[in-house]
């Protein structure tokens, strides 16, 4: 439920400064958290009524299938030709390079502007996925609010991103979904890190002072659209995370980057022609975009049926067939994943020694969890890890050769409690499932509180072969500064 509006604005603080515009975030406790499903009260119920009602009719009483669909917020809604607060000559432009490139009986944008994650989490889950004929592929371009107008950590607009996701794999069978990371954007690094709300968006959610009514015409062009911006480390590690989750996901869901799109040649600015807002891209900026979509798109619909799915699933990652299943990695869809030349599945190691009882539910718990994962061998010397997901690699910095075939104490430093490592010792001798927070350590030396739960692994007699590592790492500076509400909606 949303709060009054006398009593929401009195949440709001007002940042005192030089005058610079800056919006502020309510507490971490007064909205849904960026994966919890949550329904706006602005103008957005008509589109969405909008939306279902496409959905719907896709393919009955001779309309034509929903083959590519498009989800998102407001850079998917100039698909359509509309975007509030933006030029009629503009968005019919950007609606004929979508139409160009996509044409209208085949393809579908379900975008509304000021989207969080949340918002469209709500939508798919009420009726924008009632198609007869699920489409082929969907393309997921979603989170930039939730960095630029809530301030969301890459953390929770990661999960809320994953979501939608799983969501959207569980309502349309044999669906696939590309990824399109969140696209760079303003402001320049050093300005203030937040946006003022979208028209008719409640004033429950943001608060705004003045602009700088007289900044340097010169200097504010070049601040404007230059890059590194002020959310750019968040977007590298939401799209780091997106790419770990595409990887693992046995065909399910590509990833594709499309930043570069939108920068000049040294990713010094983004280029004014392309995305004059540095929020949304101009039909010039969308034709440049969907030239980088849509050899993915039609690679990801032509690859071979995933590996590892939950309306059939018959094969397990990491049991020794990633090429010859048409994994991610597979020629298909391997420029959309990672270009780093690895084979396929390779990198993450082998399953082959785990019990084949527990093989494909351990496999589908290594691809789709948003933790660090790792399976290590009790039976050999030293209990190596012999498989890591790729959350693991992105999430502690090392690379799989650094990684496989080595103990995990390798993430342990000066700062990690003797104590808990001797009671992990004594579960994994006793082969006893252990629960504890340790520190960890990245390879770059950040600090990283660690909270493992590590479960055996037993063979058809009984006896523990391995043992799995669910790591959930968060910097320890991040949770010193953390409010208790943002640690337990973490935890949940």
């Amino acid at each position: 439920q949303r709060p009054r509006p006398e009593a929401a604005r009195s949440m709001w603080a007002r940042r005192a400064g030089d005058g610079v515009g800056a919006v502020v975030r309510a507490r971490d406790n007064d909205r849904a958290h960026a994966g919890i499903p949550e329904r706006r009260v602005d103008m957005w119920e008509a589109l969405h009524a909008t939306f279902c009602r496409e959905a719907k009719e896709a393919g009955t009483q001779g309309r034509p299938r929903c083959r590519t669909l498009f989800l998102g917020d407001s850079i998917t809604e100039a698909c359509r030709g509309t975007q509030f607060g933006e030029y009629y000559d503009e968005l019919a432009a950007r609606r004929r390079a979508f139409e160009d490139f996509f044409p209208l009986k085949e393809a579908r944008a379900f975008g509304i502007s000021g989207d969080r994650t949340q918002n469209l989490l709500y939508r798919v889950c009420n009726g924008e996925l009632s198609f007869r004929h699920p489409p082929s592929v969907v393309v997921l371009c979603i989170g930039t609010n939730n960095l630029g107008r809530d301030n969301d950590s890459a953390e929770d607009t990661f999960l809320g991103i994953r979501a939608v996701v799983l969501e959207i794999l569980q309502r349309l069978p044999g669906t696939r979904v590309l990824l399109t990371g969140i696209l760079p954007r303003g402001p320049a690094a050093g300005s203030p890190p937040q946006m003022p709300p979208v028209p008719f968006e409640s004033d429950a959610y943001v608060g705004q002072q003045p602009l700088n009514p007289n900044p340097n015409p010169r200097e504010a062009f070049a601040r404007k659209y230059a890059q590194p911006g002020v959310h750019t480390p968040a977007i590298h590690a939401v799209n780091e995370r997106l790419k770990a989750l595409a990887s693992g996901s046995g065909g399910s869901v590509a990833y594709v980057e499309c930043g570069f799109a939108f920068l000049t040649t040294d990713g010094g600015a983004i280029r004014p022609e392309l995305m004059r807002d540095v929020l949304h891209p101009s039909a010039e900026g969308m034709r440049a975009w969907f030239a980088v979509l849509k050899p993915a798109v039609d690679a990801l619909r032509n690859a071979p049926a995933p590996r590892d799915s939950w309306y059939e699933g018959p094969r397990a990652i990491g049991d020794g067939g990633d090429a010859a299943n048409g994994g991610v990695g597979s020629s298909a869809t391997n420029t959309m994943v990672a270009n780093d030349g690895r084979e396929p599945g390779a990198h993450n190691g082998s399953l082959e020694s785990v019990s084949p009882g527990v093989r494909l539910a351990l496999s589908r718990l290594i691809a789709w969890s948003p933790h660090a994962l790792c399976v290590a061998d009790a039976t050999a010397k030293d209990q190596p890890i012999v498989f890591a997901n790729d959350n693991f690699f992105v999430q502690t910095g090392y690379p799989p050769e650094e990684v496989l075939g080595r103990n995990c104490r390798f993430l342990q430093g000066p700062g990690t409690d003797r104590e808990t490592i001797g009671a992990m010792r004594e579960a994994i001798a006793g082969g006893k499932e252990f629960h504890g927070r340790l520190m960890n350590y990245h390879k770059n030396g950040t600090s990283l509180v660690n909270s493992l739960v590590m479960s055996p692994l037993r063979d058809e007699k009984g006896i523990v072969t391995h043992f799995i590592g669910i790591q959930r790492l968060a910097p320890a500076k991040s949770l010193d500064d953390a409010p208790a509400e943002y640690q337990f909606r973490a935890a949940l």
